[in-house]
């Protein structure tokens, strides 16, 4: 059985280590992970719901994971959520432009600030 002071310090390290989206700056380049959760969820509801563009985030997060997953916080809004913009290139080679606000702190890591 684990003691109480193993489990304490190990949730200390892992709390220590998670990242906190509250935390980043405009030039803050961060690694995307993965879909949020949250991002999963609402495209199998709007699937559900035959919602136009069903899924549309989550399918955009995608195609960025395939072509690259680092990212620059562009901003921090008035209500502190920071936000990337990407360039996402489609299959045909045109670019759409994209905005994202970072709504979680489970699906990205923090790489290095850009004046590192």
């Amino acid at each position: 059985m684990l003691s109480h002071e193993f489990v304490a310090a190990t949730y200390s390290q892992v709390a220590e280590n998670m990242p906190d989206r509250s935390q980043l700056r405009p030039g803050d380049r961060i690694r995307l992970l993965a879909v949020p959760k949250a991002d999963l969820l609402q495209r199998e509801q709007e699937i559900r719901d035959a919602a136009p563009y069903a899924g549309w985030t989550a399918d955009t997060i995608e195609r960025i994971l395939a072509q690259d997953p680092v990212v620059v916080i562009a901003r921090v809004d008035e209500y502190g959520q920071p936000w990337f913009d990407y360039d996402l290139e489609t299959e045909s080679g045109a670019i759409e432009e994209h905005t994202i606000a970072i709504m979680d702190d489970e699906s990205w890591e923090y790489c290095s600030r850009l004046t590192d």
